[in-house]
């Protein structure tokens, strides 16, 4: 055999393995890894800064979070900061509507801006909904779907809104999400139970088409703390496959320029940190590593020009603090 027949073969048994997907993820610092064109600490107080949520609407950039005492502290504020270019920002709003205002989550319309908040008081968990027409008179907190129900990660469909919604338990045998759909963003109805019965949470949804829903679950505690399901419409019926990644947490999808990000918590390797995926005939591949570890992640982004302006928290660095980054868009390095 000689060495260009050699070389054929080897290079052929990689492709193999690549396309079975047992090759290695790349690690943070590859250079199959986009870096990011700039990252800084946006909010550094002392304070546990975290969840984060960002929009854009009426021509400026809207981002929430939590300010608390620590990550499981009940003494937690949702604080909303707005800023017309992306580099100075102010706080636009506070909100207190239990002792413990937690996940905040955001949907924008042409003529209005939602601000959500699944917020507790002890074990009691109520989701409310406040709301702008104009960026600063804003709706009293009003409740929203069930109690005991964290409202998570809205977005629009045509003359229609979805969304999900899983019950807080500590039996892992009692939790389930709902899929969730409204005609005005404030009263939500139940479509159908996308999972239940083991420790269901987080789970983040995006269309592959008007009517296919495909939803990204994150699994609290057990295995796999992965998972995509799949529905077509009337989204009654859900299908179930294996993720690439090890885990989802806080995890956020957005399309820009006709390809699709996941973002998310990751773990390669022991080491916790917060990644950017490409989301790609079914297949989840690491595109940007951000600087963070330990308590992190709950991204968020919105195009900037032939970037992602980037939100999410780490506390990599000492203290609990939200970040903002940019990461150029796919074929834009």
């Amino acid at each position: 055999m000689n060495v260009r027949t050699l070389t054929f073969l080897l290079a052929l048994s990689t492709c193999f393995v690549a396309a079975e997907g047992r090759a290695d993820p790349p690690t943070p610092g590859s250079p199959e890894l986009v870096e990011p064109l700039s990252v800084r600490a946006l909010v550094a107080d002392g304070k546990h800064n975290a969840f984060t949520a960002m929009v854009r609407w009426k021509d400026r950039y809207w981002l929430a979070f939590r300010k608390g005492t620590a990550h499981n502290s009940g003494d937690g504020d949702l604080v909303l900061l707005r800023s017309d270019d992306g580099k100075e920002w102010t706080e636009a709003r506070r909100v207190n509507a239990a002792p413990d205002d937690r996940d905040p989550q955001m949907l924008a319309t042409q003529s209005r801006l939602f601000l959500y908040d699944p917020a507790m008081d002890g074990a009691k968990l109520t989701s409310f909904v406040t709301y702008t027409d104009d960026g600063e008179t804003w709706t009293d907190p009003q409740p929203v779907y069930l109690p005991q129900y964290i409202f998570w990660k809205p977005l629009a469909k045509g003359d229609r809104f979805y969304a999900t919604a899983h019950l807080k338990s500590r039996d892992g045998t009692a939790r389930h999400v709902h899929l969730i759909t409204s005609g005005d963003a404030l009263r939500w109805d139940k479509v159908s139970t996308i999972r239940g019965g083991n420790w269901e949470s987080e789970t983040t949804l995006w269309f592959a088409a008007p009517d296919r829903l495909v939803a990204f679950m994150r699994q609290k505690y057990g295995s796999p703390k992965a998972t995509i399901l799949e529905s077509s419409a009337p989204f009654s019926e859900w299908s179930e496959r294996r993720a690439g990644p090890k885990i989802f947490g806080g995890h956020a999808v957005c399309t820009f320029q006709r390809v699709t990000y996941l973002l998310s918590r990751s773990l390669e390797g022991q080491q916790t940190g917060t990644m950017i995926y490409t989301y790609e005939q079914g297949e989840l591949h690491p595109y940007c590593a951000l600087p963070s570890g330990g308590d992190c992640s709950y991204p968020a982004a919105v195009q900037d020009g032939g970037a992602m302006l980037v939100s999410y928290y780490s506390s990599h660095e000492g203290s609990t603090n939200v970040y903002l980054a940019r990461v150029p868009l796919r074929g834009k390095r």
